[in-house]
């Protein structure tokens, strides 16, 4: 059979080169799957190859499936079965269960997920003494698996970084987790890659099993391998070099993940002799949306020179929009959706429409637009705003101020963030609650026989908290105060600030949005109060999530996007800070990996963008005045239509001025801002009072100042989530 039957030129030459190595640089939209599965098919039915001789090896078990599926369809009759095709993780875990006792293993060995992974490394952190508070566990977790994917052992990962107190304490949990973990016959998610490679380094007869066995080896989405999926790669591939990598290093965008940009980029220098075969014909997307993508990526310099197009019709003209603030935003791309669904002649499914956004919290305002006009939504890839674990803590919380009895909330809260009070301990408070007929509140007041005097001290620093919040309650104190205030007096804020990683960043800017929320709800409201918001929030949280609706909006961060399509798509928040993120500033790497993830955002349009900015945001309630996104200054002002903004803010030349806007917070206090700041200035935190910066470092959102406050009290604040008010 001609598996060539309707592909273009280029699909033809990547499904007809079959021997040697070869990089197939599919664009956005190129059919990259299409020219896999026929490159498979061609093998087995043209060529004679056996099935078994082939391994595809894919990143998630969706692709794996879609590519079985249509593998299955070209070659019928359970031929295509006899193809290997599997996730990176799944053939590694193939590969050890059968050869596991050549690295002291039973083949029956357990793979430990996140969560038993989390409970090893606790065990050992007990043992030596390493207090959870300094370091969470699940960053040690994390800091772990980084190390193998970079293919650092136990051994070796002191030689890698500088020593300090993170590094030395890693190390020690590091050697001590790998051997309790050997002792169990046990083996992490991260062992899988990582102990396959070392494998195949070590017992050079195993890997010549699975090279003589897999002839030809193909490798989707090349631009996200780590160091070890490469090295696996690689050795895989042996002498023979039938390897087909299939890839785009303008969609790279999981650095945070380990992924190098790199491995893609130097594959001729790999390989000797490689075939290089673009595919820059995208049958997605519209000649204008195409063009600003274009246009775009083009200010990347660490990339491969490739231009997309497309001969689809040419389409409407992108719509460029700024608003006051982000709910104004959100209220206006819901009615948008709204009235392109009423104005369509079929009614256009709301699942053809998709709104993206740079950051998780900033799903608050499109979700509280959607509820407004009742359409039915869902955050893909993650959870509803007032769902996540964050934000159930702080509502726990304040459950709590309002109703001491609820026990509940109190249970969930009492050791989050973690001080020091155990399981053991909780469970003796909720007997002594029991036997003598108290709530579990009046206990931890005085009722503490049986507790040890350090657990006693800091169940009495945890009830002193909350009745301080108490007070400030019933002295109607803003719910807003004191929700800040909580969110600082109880180490929420302090704890995702030193764990320092991409999920606490992103967690810290939900409690800001929760802020926020708070705000908003004082605005509306003549006499706010803490009962009534809390009364909102519970029948928020108690909706249907419209599981069982067959026709929603979808709701995503950029990162989610990659991979899907949509007619119509809006991305919103493209501000300077947002998108780009600030912390990308960090690096010369950064601002080209944000570039990518726009380039990633605006090619998954079909047939209509939107973009939209704000002139103003708000962090923990306090207004700031936005610039905006560089990335519109890129893009030629020929691809946006006559009535956005692109004349009025010159989006051909970026002048990256702040937009006018208020310079003052809600209550009108100055924040205080990198520029401003200098060590030696007295400034005012809400909570601490007043204080003396004496240390400033870091840039971007990533800013961190150090005030010592009277009584010798020091903290470390992140600048850009903590509103300073400035003294001198």
């Amino acid at each position: 059979m001609d598996f060539t039957v309707g592909l273009n030129e280029e699909q033809r030459k990547a499904v007809l080169q079959t021997e040697g190595p070869v990089l197939i640089l599919a664009g956005a939209g190129s059919g990259k799957t299409r020219v896999i599965t026929h490159r498979i098919a061609h093998l087995v039915d043209n060529l004679e190859k056996q099935p078994e001789s082939i391994c595809a090896v894919t990143f998630t078990n969706k692709a794996a499936g879609e590519m079985r599926e249509r593998v299955n369809s070209l070659l019928p009759n359970g031929i295509g079965e006899r193809v290997m095709i599997r996730t990176f993780h799944s053939l590694c875990l193939f590969i050890l269960r059968r050869d596991a006792k050549k690295l002291g293993f039973l083949s029956g060995f357990t793979v430990y997920d996140t969560s038993l992974q989390e409970s090893l490394i606790k065990e050992v952190m007990k043992e030596l003494k390493i207090d959870p508070k300094q370091l969470k566990p699940s960053t040690v977790a994390n800091t772990i698996s980084r190390s193998k994917d970079a293919m650092i052992s136990s051994n070796k990962y002191l030689d890698e970084y500088e020593t300090d107190f993170f590094t030395e304490k890693v190390d020690a949990i590091y050697r001590e987790y790998e051997k309790r973990k050997e002792n169990r016959q046990a083996l992490d998610f991260g062992d899988l890659i990582y102990r396959t490679v070392k494998l195949f380094r070590d017992q050079p007869s195993v890997l010549n099993y699975y090279v003589n066995r897999w002839k030809y080896l193909m490798v989707d989405e090349y631009q996200d391998t780590n160091k070890a999926q490469y090295e696996l790669v690689k050795l895989l591939a042996g002498p023979n070099n039938n390897i087909c990598v299939v890839g785009d290093d303008d969609q790279s965008i999981y650095s945070w993940r380990g992924a190098d940009i790199s491995n893609i980029l130097s594959f001729n220098k790999d390989y000797a002799s490689s075939c290089v075969i673009k595919l820059e014909e995208n049958y997605r997307s519209t000649p204008t949306i195409l063009g600003a993508a274009a246009e775009l990526i083009r200010n990347n310099k660490n990339r491969t020179d490739k231009t997309i197009f497309t001969n689809n019709m040419d389409g409407e003209k992108i719509s460029l929009n700024s608003f006051e603030n982000e709910m104004e935003e959100a209220e206006s791309i819901i009615l948008k959706v709204i009235n392109r669904r009423k104005n369509s002649k079929s009614n256009l499914p709301l699942r053809e429409h998709a709104v993206f956004y740079r950051t998780n919290a900033q799903s608050r305002y499109f979700e509280e637009a959607c509820r407004r006009h009742a359409i039915a939504y869902k955050i893909f890839g993650g959870f509803r705003f007032f769902d996540r674990k964050e934000i159930k803590d702080i509502i726990a919380y304040l459950n709590i101020i309002v109703n001491p009895l609820d026990s509940t909330s109190l249970i969930r809260i009492i050791n989050t963030p973690s001080r020091g009070i155990g399981d053991v301990s909780i469970e003796k408070l909720q007997n002594i609650s029991v036997s003598e007929g108290i709530s579990l509140y009046e206990v931890l007041g005085s009722h503490l026989q049986g507790i040890k005097k350090g657990t006693s001290i800091k169940i009495q620093d945890f009830r002193k908290l909350l009745d301080d919040l108490q007070e400030k309650y019933e002295q109607k104190v803003l719910p807003s105060a004191i929700a800040y205030e909580l969110i600082e007096r109880s180490g929420l804020r302090e704890e995702m600030e030193n764990e320092g990683t991409e999920e606490s960043i992103s967690k810290l800017e939900n409690i800001n949005e929760f802020v926020n929320s708070i705000k908003d709800y004082e605005a509306k409201t003549e006499d706010p109060n803490l009962d009534e918001f809390l009364n909102q929030i519970s029948l928020l949280t108690s909706e249907d999530d419209g599981a069982q609706v067959d026709d929603y909006l979808t709701l995503m961060t950029v990162h989610n996007s990659k991979g899907l399509e949509f007619k119509f798509v809006y991305m919103a928040g493209l501000e300077d800070g947002t998108f780009p993120h600030s912390l990308s500033m960090d690096s010369l790497e950064g601002p080209e990996e944000e570039r990518r993830l726009a380039y990633v955002a605006i090619t998954r349009a079909k047939e209509k963008l939107d973009m939209s900015y704000c002139r103003n945001t708000r962090k923990f309630g306090y207004v700031e005045p936005r610039m905006v996104s560089r990335f519109l200054s890129e893009i030629s002002g020929d691809f946006f239509d006559e009535s956005g903004e692109k004349k009025q803010y010159g989006v051909r030349k970026p002048t990256h001025k702040p937009i006018p806007g208020s310079m003052k917070s809600d209550d009108n206090k100055e924040k205080g801002e990198p520029g401003k700041l200098r060590e030696g200035c007295i400034v005012r935190h809400k909570v601490y009072g007043e204080g003396v910066v004496f240390q400033i470092s870091g840039a971007g959102d990533n800013r961190k100042v150090e005030v010592r406050f009277g009584n010798h009290i020091e903290k470390k604040f992140l600048l850009a989530y903590t509103p300073l008010e400035i003294i001198n």
